[in-house]
């Protein structure tokens, strides 16, 4: 064993005086190293290795071996130990060097370390004596820390029950809230037509009236599941339902809670499941205190998707739903103050871990519980905000009139927010479409815009008939109906009449208004950039030689032109910008015998003179003869700088 104290006791050996080398190259070596065997009184048989700069003689690198273990240091008296490959100590890791040192030292140093070395590894010179042993080491270390990790981790997952036994059930009243029914085709009998149909959920068999289609919802007969009707010709098991939920535990007194996905399928009309973990929490007390151990099953570039470890305290805060039925013997009758098992049957999805920590930490936290809203109770966003906060009004800042469709509908922070920045009072069926819509946090900031001028009612129902029509995410929508509004205010566009600023396709109208915006756009910027010529393109003259010749361009439209002709991207605004004020400018390479025709285009870096682009079609680069001709006109022009070439 290497004791450090008796190690810094050891004094440093003389600069070795080493042999001419035969190898001319050897003689440039940056280091080089002493070896010795010391005989200590605590750590017994220690090979010493001290390694120097050539340049200056000076002491770079201390390293100590038994055979068993090693320790290194760069600073003498010792600053600091390492457990580092020495190389990576004097040098970066991608750095190539030797270290030159006496056969007879390298002798010594391999006959104490070689039993260490890596066994397939090629080990010649002081260098690679000292590396093959550490990493070595270090490996098996690895290796065995990796042994006590996943032996750790096999005990903690020993300690999860299974799953419950009625959590299908649950899944299917609380998670999907609803079943399929599957139903034949159409057939004539006696009564006129009707379908045969058979649940998912419960397996009854039924007969269904021609009324009955695919896609519509109904309720089974039998077990009074909501459900929707589906086609039994195509129960392959293709079509497949997913979610995520949250299941505690008490075992031995031990908290452990994971969080696991849900796949539900119908294999030819009747339910299957299918659950994944993909989070775990062990709340463990210990004779040392209560540890947070937290596993997470993920992909790692390179070693697969597998379990892996996560710090001490680490827990999963993302949203699923919860796993209700045994949380009174989970966390007792009430949970600081609460009912948990009452109050998270039937809630949706909300951050199980952040509502435990904001019942125990925010007392505003305890009131939305109890008023029936544990998603707003989950929001740590809103329990920093609130604090101590108690009362509806007081909490929220909404009016006490919305607690009922607050409570009936667990409303989430974000629908909260959208509804408070309504100036007009948003009722039941107006939520109900919102939620339909499914804006994501990034919409947030668009739809507060767009509440500014407009009713909450006119709002839902514009959007939701925009989603009919197209079937893509709302912000699609908000995207094209302000690019429109924007369009047809720049045009003076009459929006006082409600089929004019409310179009019934905002699709359609946001593309036929393009085109006008866009014609009348570049008129103005063609005059801007007509006027601005003069001073832009002075001391320039247009470039000829041989089969090409330069063109200047001389409007907003020849940028467009250009672009979409060659299929590339200097159509793009910021070329055109960047030209006008002089600093990048665009110029248009073609074939002599077809001026108009676009052929190249170039990018000149006009403050240092220098080509950044010059590309074809498709952004394919030149022939040499092209890159020539480039080169023979940018060493005509004169360095002139970008303020006197920028138009006021």
């Amino acid at each position: 064993m290497l004791v450090k104290k008796e190690l810094e006791q050891t004094a440093i050996m003389k600069y070795p005086i080493l042999p001419r080398p035969k190898d001319k190259r050897a003689r440039n070596d940056k280091y080089v190293a002493a070896a010795e065997v010391l005989s200590l009184k605590r750590s017994g048989e220690v090979l010493v290795i001290d390694v120097f700069l050539r340049e200056d003689k000076t002491l770079k690198l201390r390293f100590f071996s038994d055979g068993k273990a090693f320790l290194v240091c760069k600073e003498w008296p010792v600053k600091k130990w390492e457990k580092r490959l020495p190389s990576n100590l004097l040098e970066n890791q991608y750095s190539y060097f030797t270290i030159e040192a006496r056969e007879s030292d390298i002798k010594i140093a391999h006959e104490i370390l070689k039993d260490g070395q890596t066994s397939w590894h090629y080990v010649h010179g002081m260098k690679e004596e000292l590396d093959s042993f550490a990493s070595e080491i270090n490996r098996k270390k690895q290796e065995q820390a990796m042994e006590r990790k996943y032996a750790k981790m096999g005990e903690h997952f020993g300690m999860f029950p299974s799953y419950p036994a009625d959590l299908i059930e649950y899944c299917e009243k609380y998670v999907f809230g609803q079943t399929s029914i599957f139903i034949d085709k159409l057939q004539k009998v006696k009564s006129g037509m009707c379908r045969k149909a058979v649940c998912g959920h419960c397996g009854h068999k039924f007969t269904a009236g021609k009324e009955v289609k695919t896609g519509k919802t109904g309720i089974c007969p039998k077990c009074h599941m909501p459900a929707r009707y589906r086609a039994a010709w195509s129960t392959n098991g293709s079509h497949q339902e997913k979610a995520k939920i949250c299941i505690a535990y008490r075992v031995d007194n031990q908290l452990l809670t994971h969080w696991t996905k849900i796949t539900r399928w119908f294999d030819e009309t009747k339910v299957q499941y299918r659950f994944d973990d993909y989070y775990r929490n062990l709340h463990l007390k210990t004779p040392s205190g209560s540890i947070l151990y937290a596993y997470d099953y993920k992909p790692m570039m390179n070693w697969g998707e597998n379990w892996y470890r996560q710090r001490n305290g680490d827990t999963h805060h993302g949203e699923s739903f919860v796993y209700a039925n045994n949380l009174r013997e989970v966390f007792g009758e009430t949970y600081y103050h609460v009912d948990l098992q009452e109050g998270l049957k039937a809630c949706g999805q909300l951050s199980f871990s952040a509502l435990l920590n904001n019942l125990r930490d925010f007392q505003a936290a305890e009131y939305l519980f109890k008023m029936g809203m544990p998603a707003l109770a989950s929001s740590t966003l809103l329990m920093q905000d609130l604090g101590n906060r108690a009362g509806f009004t007081e909490v929220l800042g909404v009016s006490k009139q919305y607690h009922p469709l607050y409570r009936k509908y667990n409303v989430t922070l974000l629908e909260h927010r959208i509804i408070k920045s309504s100036r007009t009072w948003v009722d039941e069926d107006s939520f109900l479409k919102l939620r339909v819509l499914k804006p994501d946090w990034s919409d947030q900031g668009n739809i507060n815009d767009l509440l500014e001028t407009m009713s909450f009612e006119r709002f839902v129902n514009y959007f939701t008939r925009q989603k009919e029509y197209g079937k893509k995410k709302i912000d699609h929508y908000m995207m094209l109906y302000r690019d429109y509004i924007s369009m047809s205010e720049s045009l003076k566009v009459d929006l006082s009449r409600k089929s004019v600023r409310f179009p019934r396709n905002i699709k359609e109208a946001h593309d036929l208004i393009l085109p006008r915006f866009n014609q009348v756009k570049h008129e103005v910027e063609d005059a801007n950039f007509k006027q601005a010529q003069e001073k832009l393109y002075a001391g320039m003259k247009e470039y000829a030689k041989g089969n090409y010749c330069i063109v200047f361009p001389t409007s907003r439209s020849e940028f467009i032109t250009e672009g979409q002709t060659l299929n590339h991207c200097v159509g793009n605004e910021h070329y055109y910008k960047n030209h006008l004020a002089g600093t990048s400018m665009i110029f248009f390479v073609r074939q002599a015998a077809e001026r108009e025709k676009p052929y190249f285009t170039m990018e000149i870096d006009m403050r240092e003179l220098k080509i950044r682009q010059l590309y074809g079609f498709g952004d394919c680069t030149p022939p040499p003869e092209v890159r020539q001709f480039a080169n023979e006109f940018l060493r005509k022009l004169k360095p002139k700088s970008a303020e006197e070439r920028l138009v006021s």
